[in-house]
């Protein structure tokens, strides 16, 4: 019989869809599945995913109210509205300049 004795607390084990913190990288994102041995994981606003060790994923601090903050496809298009906004402006005629 056996009386090993563990030095360290069980890893963390996180649900599928759950926003996890890998603690390696700094990046948060959503636990997607564990294959050999790696947690795999996403970034939130979707994109190429990334392998972490199971001893470097944590749960996620707590975060802003995702419905309330703004997504990336909404920031992106305040960005491009500001941007033709801006261009607009700046190609309009001032009186100055009709004849």
């Amino acid at each position: 019989m056996s009386t090993r004795k563990r030095d360290s607390a069980p890893a963390y084990r996180p649900r599928v869809g759950e926003l996890v913190l890998d603690t390696r990288t700094g990046r948060t994102g959503i636990y997607m599945d564990t294959l050999g041995g790696e947690h795999y994981l996403r970034p939130r606003a979707g994109g190429r995913e990334w392998t972490a060790r199971p001893d470097q994923v944590g749960p996620a601090p707590d975060d802003p109210d995702p419905d309330t903050s703004p997504g990336p496809a909404e920031t992106a298009r305040a960005r491009l509205r500001a941007h033709l906004a801006a261009r607009n402006r700046d190609s309009r005629l001032n009186e100055s300049q009709v004849a």
